[in-house]
């Protein structure tokens, strides 16, 4: 089976694009000292944001928003990422608590 290159090469940009946006968002949240993992028990009834969730779904989905707007731009891509960790960090202040 033949592939098309540029098909490959478009494809592996946006891998780096979303991973890119992934990790800056990860080291951000870090930053910001968000939790890794939610401390009220159970952790699946928990609404306390922590570094796993909902910080890396929102930098990708800032990501994709920005790539569709704006194109591929590295540079983006960090910026969603710490839209992203923003956002899970003061989401409580800016939407109230649930």
């Amino acid at each position: 089976m033949v592939y098309n290159n540029s098909l490959l090469v478009r494809v592996m940009d946006i891998i780096i694009l979303y991973l890119i946006a992934l990790i800056t968002s990860v080291i951000v949240a870090l930053v910001l000292k968000l939790p890794i993992i939610p401390k009220e028990k159970p952790i699946r009834f928990s609404f306390e944001t922590s570094i796993i969730f909902p910080t890396p779904i929102l930098a990708l989905g800032i990501e994709a928003i920005f790539r569709n707007l704006f194109g591929d731009y590295i540079s983006l891509a960090f910026f969603a990422g710490l839209f992203g960790a923003l956002l899970s960090k003061y989401a409580d202040k800016l939407f109230g608590e649930p």
